[in-house]
């Protein structure tokens, strides 16, 4: 019998129904000038030859995150086109607002060199899956539930916080340092599992003063 590859998660999303996570995904990829342009449909990697930030993937997670606090869930009771004015919205100003995402989200993609891009992704979690994951997760705190707003002032408190892979809010949770790293230039590896990323969502609540 021939053996066939799995289809990658994201090419799954790009072609599947329109409605809950996957609707809302879809629209923010047009919707949200971080996304736009910036976001591999088909492949589980983004090409940062490619001048590729993000996977429908990536942010498909931080979609569940920011409605029911879990990235994989499908929210098909969700209306779509009000869940994705609501967090195109929050979105586009926390991104606007944030020092290490604003120029990037402000540049015209063409304007971008793989260069910009390369350190964006290598200098900053909201380059990665783990750091949308967990922006959904703390933009979750922010949504009024029920009627598709988010706090926009919890939101610009959430952009003020240190974003780069430097930051001490990080270290020791998604960020551990690597004692014997390959590359000197990056003495770190860094974690999506589950329990580095709960941590690091209560350090950023913790700082937030919002526990």
């Amino acid at each position: 019998m021939a053996q066939t590859k799995a289809l990658d998660k994201s090419l799954l999303l790009s072609f599947g129904e329109f409605e809950g996570t996957v609707g809302i995904t879809k629209n923010l990829i047009k919707e949200v000038s971080m996304f736009e342009d910036k976001t591999e449909r088909i492949k589980n990697s983004p090409s940062t030859k490619k001048k590729l930030i993000y996977t429908t993937n990536y942010i498909a997670k931080l979609v569940s995150c920011a409605f029911v606090n879990d990235p994989n869930h499908a929210l098909k009771e969700h209306d779509v086109e009000q869940a994705s004015d609501a967090l195109t919205s929050c979105l586009n100003q926390f991104f606007s607002e944030c020092s290490q995402t604003q120029d990037i989200c402000e540049t015209n993609v063409e304007d971008l060199t793989v260069e910009d891009i390369g350190a964006f992704k290598e200098d900053c979690i909201l380059g990665r899956s783990v750091g949308l994951e967990i922006l959904g997760r703390l933009l979750y705190l922010t949504l009024n539930r029920g009627i598709y707003t988010f706090d926009i002032e919890k939101v610009l408190q959430l952009a003020q916080l240190d974003w780069s892979t430097a930051s001490e809010l990080w270290q020791g949770n998604i960020i551990k340092k690597d004692p014997n790293p390959t590359n000197p230039s990056k003495p770190y590896k860094i974690s999506a599992s589950a329990s580095p990323i709960r941590i690091a969502v209560n350090a950023a609540k913790a700082k937030l003063a919002w526990m």
